[in-house]
């Protein structure tokens, strides 16, 4: 049979044990470095250009920029 506890443990010393184990929220907004508005959530594309990962995203963007061209040698 294994030892068991003598004495109950208290609230307080459960609450400081995991103390740490906290969720920390996400950043609220995060600026676009293509147009100059924020958007709200991280890993989503921006709301005006459709700008994410390097790319423009398919779709009508209420604010069209000019493309960047790259050509592929």
């Amino acid at each position: 049979m294994p030892p068991l506890p003598k004495k109950k443990h208290t609230r307080a010393r459960k609450g400081n044990r995991n103390a740490h184990n906290a969720v920390s929220l996400p950043p609220i907004s995060l600026n676009c470095p293509r147009c100059p508005t924020t958007h709200v959530q991280p890993h989503r594309a921006c709301t005006q250009c459709g700008y994410y990962n390097g790319r423009i995203l398919p779709g009508n963007w209420p604010v069209n920029l000019e493309e960047e061209t790259t050509t592929q040698e």
